[in-house]
């Protein structure tokens, strides 16, 4: 069945959204469909570009970090300081979505931490599943469960979370022209797609979770090689918002190994200064896998995609964090054995040290392999092939949004 279809990334930052939003683009378009994708960010990283065929738009803005909002409790506190604590502009961007979709006119929505494109489908019947890791897809059970585990929070902070949330977006649905509102939990469901393993899953293990593995890699990427045989080989992946960049720029530079660190967003010139003949410094998308191949030691914040690759190629991690969905995966990381957090006040000396207990260590390097080799029959290209599958196969049942017939009315104003 030829189809159209629509890939919205809404919400969530760095290369990881991205690179799978154009990998299913690419796929879909190769099986035949006619792909939209409808991205937060439509600029893509140097070397890159999207291939003929697909039509391009910019997702309507979303606003990212509450003032005030403090640390999320859930999921539904997550959206509630991700541009859902305030129906006028939830309705601002349901109306905006239905346009896109009204032009668009697609098949099925493929959702990339995409909720209120997920949202707008599901009022317009339009088929739509959810694609991401563990952290986008919350799990179904309520209230929605805690994402900050190392705390005590209390059950009725999670509740009235999730009663804030509805009480939003029940307002926008009806300055919409709505009478029977649907809840944000209703959107997703055992169509939708982790793409990870269980083991990483930032909620646990889900007994009927559509795992796939990593999406990983973007296209065109660049090649590069190790240079140095003889000494450790270390691939850090970072971003200078990194707490602690500029120590742990430090401590990659002190290390006696061939050190490669890819740093999108730093600036070339302070680049330029930190760099050595054994610090290479990359500002633009490199080709991970061959280097993970051979490495003794990865080092990251977290990020899903980098740290997934590096413990299926056996390569333990040291981790520092920026938020609260990387905290999540790197203390599952450090549950396994198979890596460090960089915690606390951090300085060169205490990053030096952690990274080479690291590499002298061979527990870590252990649990890394075992892990490795428990998911020895994944390959990416299977990820893919079963991602696409699991699209098609949305399209071929129909819509699972509209369980009940949406009376439609004129929007009306908020007050």
């Amino acid at each position: 069945m030829v189809a159209r279809v629509m890939i919205a990334w809404e919400l969530g930052g760095a290369f990881g959204h991205l690179a799978r939003c154009l990998r299913l683009a690419e796929g879909l378009r190769q099986r035949g469909h006619a792909v939209t994708l409808a991205l937060k960010d439509v600029r893509l990283p140097a070397g890159q570009c999207i291939g003929q065929g697909f039509t391009v738009l910019p997702a309507p803005m979303t606003p990212q970090g509450v003032a005030g909002h403090g640390s999320p409790a859930n999921y539904a506190d997550v959206l509630l300081g991700s541009g859902f604590a305030d129906a006028h502009d939830v309705a601002a961007r349901l109306n905006a979505w239905r346009g896109m979709l009204s032009l668009a006119q697609p098949d099925v929505l493929v959702a990339d931490y995409a909720p209120t494109a997920m949202l707008a489908a599901h009022l317009a019947g339009i088929p739509h599943l959810a694609i991401g890791n563990g952290f986008a897809i919350p799990p179904a059970v309520s209230p929605w469960p805690s994402i900050r585990p190392w705390e005590e929070i209390p059950e009725e902070t999670l509740r009235e979370a999730e009663a804030r949330l509805n009480r939003v977006t029940d307002a926008a649905q009806i300055a919409q022209g709505h009478a029977a509102t649907v809840r944000m939990r209703e959107l997703f469901g055992a169509d939708d797609i982790l793409d990870t393993v269980a083991e990483l899953d930032h909620y646990g293990e889900r007994r009927a979770g559509r795992y796939v593995g990593p999406i990983v890699s973007l296209p065109q990427a660049l090649r590069v090689d190790w240079q140095r045989r003889e000494v450790p080989k270390v691939l850090a992946y970072l971003r200078p918002a990194v707490p602690g960049f500029a120590a742990i720029l430090q401590a990659l530079a002190r290390l006696d190994a061939d050190v490669l660190c890819v740093a999108p967003g730093m600036n070339p010139e302070a680049a330029k200064r930190v760099a050595t003949r054994h610090l290479r410094m990359a500002l633009t998308p490199v080709d991970l896998a061959p280097l993970l191949e051979v490495a003794d030691l990865a080092v990251g914040y977290g990020n899903g995609g980098f740290s997934t690759q590096a413990l299926l190629a056996g390569v333990p991690l040291a981790m520092r964090p920026c938020n609260v969905e990387q905290m999540l995966l790197a203390r599952r990381i450090e549950l396994l054995g198979a890596g460090k957090l960089l915690e606390g006040r951090l300085d060169a000396d205490k990053a030096t040290a952690s990274m080479q207990e690291l590499l002298v260590k061979p527990c870590y390097r252990q649990a890394a392999n075992a892990f490795r080799d428990r998911h020895r029959q994944f390959s990416p290209s299977q990820a893919m092939e079963q991602s696409l599958s699991l699209i098609e196969r949305t399209l071929a049942g129909g819509s699972r949004s509209n369980a009940h017939e949406t009376q439609e009315r004129p929007p009306r104003c908020l007050h």
